[in-house]
């Protein structure tokens, strides 16, 4: 668990951070009004971990203050569920520690890749404007981090709200890879009511590594099934059923549970994110209401819900009164197997964490579930979140028709396709550095799609010819989400919300449905698109947007990205 006290936030100048302590609750120790007590507070935690950890405050005439984290990635055993295996670790903790800064800071992010591979790092969520070449994909916007060698990453962040980083090579990610990122905002209108924030990273965890599934998953035998989990955790952690192991595994039936710790009377704001490769959640905390306050960066009026659907890589903020009886509870994160492809084995769908008040017995939790239906394989109602502050959403300019589907491909092998067009990643010339050597035409199986004009509207209009669901997520924006629709529904251009509709990154196309959302082209980069469950990832049901070609030529790239150019290999 990761807990962090906020309402001084609001004085600090020297950045609000903490550093992760593995799977364990980290509670801020400020029981002072006085505000020094929370820069000491940071200065102690620097002293501790300034190997992970920098801060530099700049005056001139654009002030700004800059944060640097530095993640050494490295490979070894280590068993979340109990059961061993090797994972990937940042700074040997898994999941990674936590990136916090404020809006309005300068990030840097140090990467020393000590893996035997390459890879890179992407700040999901953050737009980039100005450092397209930051944006963290192999074959769109650099190359790959070589193996032993260093990368830093340095952007600007003009926005807040609960994102994440993780690598975006291969699949990495799903093994550990990853890490939450928070970008806190002294103006937040929620911030004074709640008093702590814990952080939740929901995600399925899988005992095969990666290259293994995608060997076999991209074969003709998967016939397209994608691989399904062995279990899920929640920060790191969750018990299984050893009995299920293969011979010969080590395993311990036993593992323990994340626990997180709330004092009675506070209020909490749980950033809830999903990291998983291919299960999409239902997260609930038993006889505690889920204030909905943020949905990936965009604030929102308070709705309040008792189990709440959650995404591949999307992201909710929640606040949660403390106001129950002095004992534990039940945190659930229902993994939604109705959405598989096929019937699981050896699974169980119901991942729980223990939420204790601080002076309750030592009991068990003893908690019901909360009974309310929630459909399947859909997101939230988009109808029940609306923006905190009015806002005018432009007319369209152009629309963009793409049909997404899985089909076979010569060798029988099932694949993912954009307009009939399966991605084929180019890891020796990427996107990026053919637009800056004036490259203006595109092979067609790089699914690009080219936006010129400055400040147009631009409306996907996704349809989903595929049996399942499908989490979509748009680089270098925040969308709007016009309306979607399920399996069977007709989409009318005359109904869809252009009054009052949420902003995000991520939305779920409905299995046999529609979704329509609407961007502006003013941000100039190459920015991906694609369906974030990462086995698709891999088999080709990936876009990317060419946006604004001319502008991002007059852009000044640094040397280092230049320089990855050249050291990049085929993997």
């Amino acid at each position: 668990m990761y807990s962090l006290k906020i309402w001084e936030l609001v004085f600090i100048l020297i950045g609000s951070f903490l550093l992760l302590l593995p799977n364990e609750s980290l509670s801020s120790p400020l029981s002072s009004s006085d505000p020094s007590s929370y820069t000491n507070f940071l200065e102690k935690r620097y002293a501790e971990h300034h190997e992970f950890y920098e801060y530099h405050e700049f005056h001139d005439s654009n002030e700004y203050h800059e944060k640097s984290y530095n993640i050494k990635i490295t490979k070894g055993p280590y068993a979340p569920d109990g059961f061993k295996r090797d994972v990937y670790l940042v700074n040997g903790q898994f999941p990674g520690p936590p990136i916090e800064c404020n809006k309005g800071d300068v990030l840097v992010i140090n990467v020393e890749n000590h893996l035997n591979e390459d890879t890179t790092i992407h700040s999901h969520g953050i737009f980039q404007r100005g450092t397209p070449w930051y944006d963290g994909v192999p074959g769109q916007t650099q190359g790959g981090i070589p193996p032993h060698k260093k990368f830093s990453y340095k952007f600007k962040v003009d926005q807040s709200g609960t994102y994440w980083y993780h690598s975006h090579s291969r699949a990495q990610y799903t093994e550990g890879l990853l890490g939450p990122l928070i970008v806190h905002d002294p103006n937040d209108p929620y911030l004074h009511e709640y008093d702590e924030e814990i952080i939740v990273i929901l995600q399925d965890w899988y005992h095969t590594d990666s290259k293994t599934l995608l060997a076999t998953f991209l074969s003709p035998e998967s016939e397209g099934n994608e691989p399904d989990p062995d279990n899920g955790l929640i920060n790191g952690k969750n018990s299984y059923n050893c009995s299920w192991a293969p011979d010969g595994s080590k395993c311990n039936s036993n593992a323990p549970l994340a626990k997180f710790k709330l004092v009675y009377g506070k209020r909490y704001r749980f950033r809830i994110i999903n990291t998983s490769a291919f299960a999409t959640f239902i997260f609930s905390i038993d006889d505690h209401p889920l204030d909905v306050i943020e949905v990936e960066g965009m604030i929102t009026k308070r709705h309040t819900v008792h189990r709440l659907p959650i995404n591949i890589a999307q992201r909710y903020s929640v606040i949660v009164k403390a106001d129950k009886p002095k004992k534990k509870y039940w945190m659930r994160s229902e993994m939604e197997s109705a959405c598989f492809a096929a019937p699981a084995t050896n699974l169980n769908p119901l991942i729980k964490a223990i939420v204790e008040y601080e002076g309750c017995d030592n009991k068990n939790p003893s908690s019901t579930a909360w009974s309310d239906d929630v459909e399947n394989c859909v997101d939230l109602n988009a109808k029940d979140l609306k923006p905190y502050k009015p806002q005018k959403v432009p007319k369209v300019d152009r629309k963009i028709e793409i049909t997404i589907n899985f089909k076979p491909d010569e060798n029988n092998v099932t694949l993912g396709y954009i307009n009939n067009s399966t991605y084929k990643i180019d890891i020796k010339n990427p996107t990026l550095y053919k637009v800056f050597d004036g490259v203006k035409k595109f092979d067609v199986d790089q699914n690009a799609f080219i936006l010129e004009k400055d400040g147009e509207v631009i409306d996907i209009i996704l349809k989903n010819e595929d049996a399942g669901e499908h989490p979509f997520h748009l680089h270098g924006h925040a969308f709007w989400l016009l309306g979607t629709g399920v399996n069977g529904t007709t989409l009318d251009y005359k109904k869809l919300n252009t009054k009052d509709p949420i902003q995000r990154d991520v939305t779920t196309v409905p299995a046999g449905g529609w979704a329509v959302f609407r961007f502006i082209a003013d941000n100039p980069g190459v920015w991906g698109f694609h369906c974030h469950i990462e086995w698709h990832v891999q088999s080709g049901l990936v876009a990317q947007f060419v946006e604004l070609p001319d502008k991002i030529k007059k852009l000044n790239p640094p040397e280092e990205w230049k320089a990855l150019r050249y050291k990049i290999k085929e993997y």
